[in-house]
């Protein structure tokens, strides 16, 4: 028996990031079981049970000792790059020499702040590069460390480098300037000769492109295939991550001891994934799709692309999302998409307040009953035991390639939402490249981990992680999307589910304590748009291959169910399959699998 539990510690393991393995001993900032807040609010924390202010958390140091008392553990202060626009006009009568810059050479609002202004001037977006704006946001930062926060929150982190491929920019000077140094150190003599390029001490990239005859219209219609787009991007997306990394160092000296670090970005596409290395956890907006009123498949997407990086994502839905939620009341909804992240392994930020968006209204706010949502989070509280330490069990990987993704190739979100919703336990391994991620490639040792690995028709990785796929094709289990007799023969039915279509499965169990209970979160998938409800899925038999958890044998499962006591239920051991017998699955159930 001690050889068996060896052998599963050893499995769910290579199961997991090789970054996850080595700080298998380092505390995580995010909990499985947090309850995080985006918005401050001292009178729901205990409504809510709430553990983490992480976003916008009143930066005051009085106001953050007084919770830490009330038991928010991590408590977070927030800078934005792009929406303090204010401060920065206060701070400097120059202000207009640091906004960004168009290839027309004009400065530009920030988009979603139309409808914002001061002093006179609207909602400009200033330059992350200018070392004016950048003066302007050390001193945020001094503010905000003074009053001794956890950890550090960056709204729009992206600044500049997010306005490339959006607004055609930046071509201020600084951005200019700082493109010199880039190509100085990135291209030969010989390719900026090739490119018409012998002086790069006075090169202008903008005039470069005019000289060439490209308009601003030209710009905005083909952009990447313009002369040294790819190396443009790049550039930006490098000062980008420099600039990050370098707040956060100031910050921890301002601070005198480490802080958390987050930042409001989606992970899609792959240059928003590129800042994963330097942050504690992902706080962002997500899509969730709440105007089709079904069960989403992006946020699954996220949560297991967040994964193949070792992040975890506190995640909060989209401001349009927002906006249809609170115009039609569908609190039933934000249930189920709390639900779906927690089974996953991350979180929806209590929506006790939230920001909304449209066209229409631009910014407008909106708050939701607690009594309506607040009993799922609590329940989450409860429920510690069986979700801090937990990870997805996953015999299937998907292969995420950053090089392919660069060239909007390689999409594997469509797989990602397939395998889920037909109940096939998998993780997404990045395969990084020299520019972006680099400190995620493929390994021999991971890929042996699999019985199938998954990869789109597309890849452009490089060489060495391409050999590598090649060995897995050799032996069989390498399976080029869609196969699905191969990934069939290679995983017969893993989960089935007797009794609903409707009905999401997701195993997780705890790498290094075979001893621990192995979980398996039901998440029910069948949402009533018109009655905002979901339909309760009754006489269930959910049926789990025995050798998704090698070495563990079973005889005893509970259910566990918000709003009800925990609940026994009938395990059965039968032709290689467990069979659990579910009375009824309204939200959302833990099934806690033990051996007495």
């Amino acid at each position: 028996m001690k050889t068996k539990s060896v052998l599963f510690v050893l499995l769910i393991l290579a199961w997991l990031p090789s970054s996850l393995v080595a700080q298998a001993d380092s505390p995580r900032a995010i909990r499985r079981s947090d309850v995080v807040f985006m918005y401050d609010n001292p009178a729901m924390y205990s409504v809510y049970g709430c553990t983490v202010l992480g976003w916008a958390g009143r930066a005051d140091r009085d106001h953050i000792a007084r919770a830490h008392e009330a038991g928010v553990r991590l408590f977070s202060v927030s800078v934005g790059f792009r929406t303090e626009f204010r401060g920065m006009i206060d701070f400097t009568d120059d202000f207009l020499d640091a906004t960004c810059r168009t290839f027309a050479g004009e400065p530009f609002i920030v988009p979603w702040l139309w409808d914002h202004q001061h002093k006179d001037q609207p909602a400009w977006h200033f330059c992350t590069n200018s070392p004016l704006y950048r003066e302007f946001l050390y001193s945020r930062l001094e503010q905000r460390m003074a009053q001794n926060p956890d950890g550090l929150h960056i709204d729009d982190y992206e600044g500049t480098a997010g306005m490339v491929t959006w607004q055609q920019a930046c071509f201020c000077q600084h951005c200019m300037a700082g493109f010199r140094e880039y190509l100085a150190d990135n291209l030969s003599s010989q390719q900026l000769s090739e490119l018409g390029i012998d002086d790069l001490d006075t090169f202008d990239y903008r005039q470069f492109l005019l000289d060439h005859g490209v308009t601003a219209d030209d710009y905005r219609q083909r952009r990447a295939s313009l002369p040294l787009a790819d190396d443009f991007l790049n550039f930006q997306i490098q000062a980008m991550h420099r600039f990050v990394a370098e707040y956060r160092r100031r910050g921890e000296q301002l601070r005198g001891k480490p802080i958390t670090l987050s930042v409001n970005s989606p992970l899609t596409p792959v240059q928003r994934l590129v800042i994963a290395p330097e942050l504690s956890y992902f706080c962002c907006e997500i899509g969730h799709a709440a105007s089709s009123r079904q069960s989403p498949g992006h946020p699954i997407y996220i949560y297991k692309l967040a994964d193949g990086v070792d992040r975890p994502v506190t995640a909060t839905a989209s401001g349009q999302d927002w906006a249809y939620v609170a115009q039609h009341q569908l609190t039933g909804l934000i249930r189920h998409w709390a639900a779906l992240s927690y089974a996953h392994g991350h979180m929806l930020m209590a929506p006790h307040r939230q920001w909304c968006y449209t066209k229409e209204k631009g910014t407008h706010w909106a708050e939701f009953p607690s009594d309506e949502l607040a009993w799922v989070y609590q329940f989450v509280r409860s429920q510690q035991r069986l979700l801090d330490h937990y990870e997805a069990v996953a015999p299937v990987a998907v292969v995420y390639d950053a090089a392919a993704q660069r060239r909007n190739q390689g999409d594997v979100r469509a797989i990602a939402i397939a395998l889920a919703e037909r109940n096939i336990p998998f993780t997404i391994l990045v395969a990084g490249d020299d520019d972006w991620l680099p400190d995620y490639r493929l390994t021999a040792q991971r890929l042996s981990a699999y019985r199938a690995v998954v990869v789109p028709q597309d890849l452009a990785m490089d060489a060495e992680q391409q050999t590598l796929l090649d060995a897995v094709q050799a032996d069989g289990r390498l399976v080029v999307w869609p196969d699905d007799d191969l990934l069939e023969k290679r995983l017969p039915a893993p989960i089935t589910v007797t009794g609903s279509e409707h009905v999401a499965v997701v195993p997780r169990a705890i790498p290094d304590d075979s001893a621990a209970p192995v979980v398996v979160h039901l998440v029910n998938r069948q949402y009533d748009g018109q009655a905002d409800a979901m339909v309760p899925q009754h006489d269930l038999t959910i049926r789990l291959r025995a050798d998704l958890f090698p070495g563990r044998t079973f005889d005893q499962a509970v259910l566990h169910s918000p709003n009800q006591d925990p609940q026994p239920t009938t395990l059965q051991f039968k032709d290689g399959y467990l069979h659990l017998t579910v009375p009824q699955l309204d939200l959302w159930t833990l099934v806690e699998l033990t051996n007495s």
